[in-house]
């Protein structure tokens, strides 16, 4: 059985049979035994141990919730070996009836040592009709107690006194409510007696405004009481504040946890996560509704979008290695940064203004009376002073206004993070612009480094006392015409401005690959004539001779790629050599000779006769139907 995503154990129960439907009806046990998840333990165990009455819960019921650690030591009991353990339990028992909460409940916590009771921690005690508590509650564990009442409607009512127990004094708080309506909030502090009140939150009925509403503490009763700050009608120390709003904050939550641990335990709702009952009413409280506007709702949104945009960038920007890289070249990352640390410096006043508008809680006071507690005291200066390359700077900057504190409230606050978020976005935009241009140098110190290594192998290759077993007489022709283009073309790099570096470095790259290329192509030039020289040759055997015989086919088509074409299209690269030359020349160069070898597998009567004694090298490309791409 199945009680939440991280529960399910092992189920007896009894039950009967409605209309072809099982019902739970009669003893129920459940227990789930897993390993822990906490290093101080072994094992979680969860139990159940109750009585259904027709699928309702019934009778007395006690829920239990243990973390155990295993002793080394066993002992023998009946026919069994078993060991101790120690750790502690969450125990709650109590009463239902007709699947409601009724009678005396209690709820404890106990340390065990070698599976005795050690301590114990806290012990609940608080009665319950149909469903809801009532009556007298008690709290207590070593360091504080409650005690207070509940009216038949479940309200909190009457005195609440919590008394803590410190290492130096004893404090006493009294919360008195009427019907679920806190009146008055007082601390006692060494027989001295201290009246307390929350800005905007209404403790009389009698005001027109808002409109009052049952509050639990499931919902967030206590959220609403730590909105703002406490107001302390008496003159105190600080150290009597310190007193109070810890004392404030401490009462508050135990107040919660003993309320809420009749059927909350670890996250789940303990009694609510088994069939057979409703919810526990565990106290009510009434608070005033001062519902927003919907003007009111779009600043709270906006509010929360921007402040939560402006702690991303700072972040971001803080976080950024590029920041501390660039600071020595770039100027406005320094002054992007000061101007950024000034901001975070404020958040913590700015968080707590956001944190307060963008709160549940914060329709449930009367906004009027704290936006005066809750106004940003920015500090923000009209000019910021730097230090870039060992010399201080001094720059205005425009900081946004801070809405004075009389004039302050919802409207103003969102207009003020706003702006702070405006400026933020276009002083982080400068940032990433320069972050790009680091990129880009970054990457354009990368390609002169491959630049400088090619213009070396180019110079490498085509140097006249080249090593190169593959140099030849193309190599030769145009070495010189090669190195000068690489030269000149590097020294005009470095003479441009670093933008236009940007804008030529893949080109001059792109240049210097097609020359690395030609030498390839120069060195592949020689097999390829050979070739053609081979296609263009008929070998014949003469037996008066008794030798091979070779003779020079389609004459006409030969000796005008050879001794017109070949040098027209070498020359005409020489006359115009350029890195843009070089790439067409080598794609013409490949088609002619590939169009030669076609030619020589194919007839070609007609060709042979219109390049008897053609020595026009443009007349020849028409006749071979060839057009050049420079």
């Amino acid at each position: 059985m199945k009680i939440n995503e991280s529960t399910s154990g092992l189920v007896e129960y009894e039950y009967a049979v409605s209309k072809g439907v099982d019902i739970y009806d009669g003893k129920f046990f459940f227990q789930s035994l897993q390993s822990s998840q906490l290093k101080s333990f072994d094992y979680e165990v969860t139990t159940y141990e109750g009585e259904f009455s027709s699928n309702q819960k019934s009778g007395n019921w006690v829920f239990s919730d243990k973390k155990m650690k295993e002793e080394d030591q066993k002992f023998v009991s009946g026919f069994r070996i078993v060991k101790p353990a120690t750790g502690n339990e969450n125990r709650i028992s109590g009463k239902f009836q007709d699947g409601k909460a009724v009678g005396n409940w209690e709820a404890v916590k106990q340390d065990f040592i070698t599976s005795e009771v050690q301590d114990t921690l806290f012990f609940i005690e608080s009665t319950f009709k149909d469903n809801r508590l009532i009556g007298l509650f008690k709290s207590r564990s070593k360091s504080i107690s409650i005690q207070g009442y509940f009216n038949a409607d479940g309200y909190f009512q009457g005195d609440w006194e919590i008394n803590h127990q410190t290492e130096d004094k004893f404090i006493q708080e009294i919360r008195t409510y009427e019907a679920g309506i806190l009146k008055t909030y007082k601390i006692v502090i060494d027989d001295k007696t201290f009246d307390i009140s929350y800005s905007g939150f209404d403790t009389s009925e009698s005001r027109d405004e808002g409109q009052w509403e049952d509050y639990s503490l499931e919902e967030g009763y206590f959220k609403i009481l730590n909105l703002v700050d406490l107001d302390i009608k008496q003159s105190v120390s600080s150290s009597i504040n310190v007193s109070i709003n810890d004392s404030h904050q401490k009462g508050n939550e135990f107040i919660k946890n003993s309320v809420l641990a009749f059927s909350h335990n670890s996250g789940f709702d303990i009694w609510n996560s088994l069939r057979g009952s409703s919810p526990l009413g565990l106290g009510k409280f009434r608070v005033k509704k001062f519902e927003f506007t919907t003007e009111e709702k779009q600043q709270i949104k906006e509010t929360a979008e921007n402040f939560e945009a402006i702690q991303s960038i700072l972040n971001e920007f803080s976080d950024n290695p590029k920041v501390e890289i660039g600071k020595p070249a770039y100027e406005k990352l320094n002054e992007v940064e000061l101007i950024f640390n000034i901001y975070k410096n404020e958040l913590n006043q700015l968080k707590r203004m956001v944190e307060v508008i963008t709160s549940d809680a914060f329709e449930f006071v009367n906004r009027d009376e704290i936006y005066g507690k809750i106004w940003p005291k920015l500090r923000l200066p009209i000019e910021v002073t730097y230090e870039f390359q060992s010399e201080l700077v001094t720059k205005s900057h425009e900081f946004p206004k801070v809405p004075e504190r009389n004039n302050f409230d919802l409207g103003q606050a969102n207009s003020l993070i706003k702006r702070i978020r405006e400026d933020v976005d276009a002083l982080y935009g400068d940032a990433k612009t320069i972050f790009k241009a680091m990129e880009i140098e970054k990457s354009l110190s990368n390609d002169e480094k491959r630049l400088v290594e090619k213009k070396d192998k180019i110079e490498s290759l085509f140097n006249t006392e080249s090593k190169e077993n593959d140099f030849n007489n193309y190599h030769e022709r145009y070495s010189e015409l090669v190195l000068k283009l690489t030269e000149d073309s590097f020294n005009t790099y470095g003479g441009l401005k670093i933008d236009e570096k940007k804008n030529r470095i893949k080109g001059l790259l792109n240049c210097y690959d097609e020359l690395i290329d030609f030498y390839i192509f120069l060195k592949d030039l020689k097999s390829k004539n050979e070739r053609l020289d081979v296609a263009y040759t008929k070998i014949t055997f003469n037996p008066y001779m008794m030798v091979d015989m070779s003779e020079r086919i389609k004459e006409n088509i030969y000796e005008a790629f050879d001794e017109s074409l070949k040098p027209y299209l070498f020359k005409k690269l020489s006359d115009d050599f350029t890195c843009e030359s070089v790439d067409f020349a080598m794609e013409d160069i490949n088609m002619v000779y590939q169009k030669m070898l076609e030619l020589s597998k194919r007839d070609t009567k007609q060709e042979e006769k219109e390049l008897r004694r053609e020595k026009n090298p443009e007349a020849i490309l028409s006749v071979l139907e060839l057009k050049l791409k420079y």
